[in-house]
C-alpha cells in the first residue's frame, strides 16, 4: 500500500484487496459487481486531482489493481483511494 494514507484509507484499501483476492476484480459497470468507472470525458473532478492516475491502485500500464479492463489515467470510479497530498482542493 502507498504511503500517505490515513488509517481509514489504509483499512479501506486492505478491504478492497481482500475482496479482489476472494472474488476477483470489479468490472467497470454500474451494478453490484461494478466499480461505476467512467473515463476522463465524464470526470468532472479532474481539476481537483480526483483521477485514476492519483489512486493507489493505478498501474502505469493503464490498468487498475482492483478494476478490470483498460483504465483512463484521468478517469475515476467509486472505489478510488487518493492520498490527501495528491488532491488539488
Amino acid at each position: 500500500m502507498q504511503q500517505g494514507l490515513n488509517s481509514r484509507q489504509f483499512d479501506q484499501a486492505a478491504g478492497y484487496v481482500q475482496i479482489v483476492e476472494d472474488f476477483g476484480q470489479w468490472n467497470q459497470g454500474p451494478f453490484s459487481n461494478g466499480a461505476h468507472y467512467f473515463g476522463s470525458a465524464d470526470n468532472p473532478f479532474v481539476d481537483a486531482g480526483m483521477v485514476c492516475g492519483n489512486c493507489i491502485f493505478w498501474e502505469d500500464s493503464g490498468n487498475c489493481q482492483i478494476v478490470s479492463g483498460r483504465i483512463d489515467i484521468q478517469g475515476l470510479c467509486k472505489l478510488w483511494i487518493i492520498p490527501d497530498q495528491s488532491m488539488e482542493v
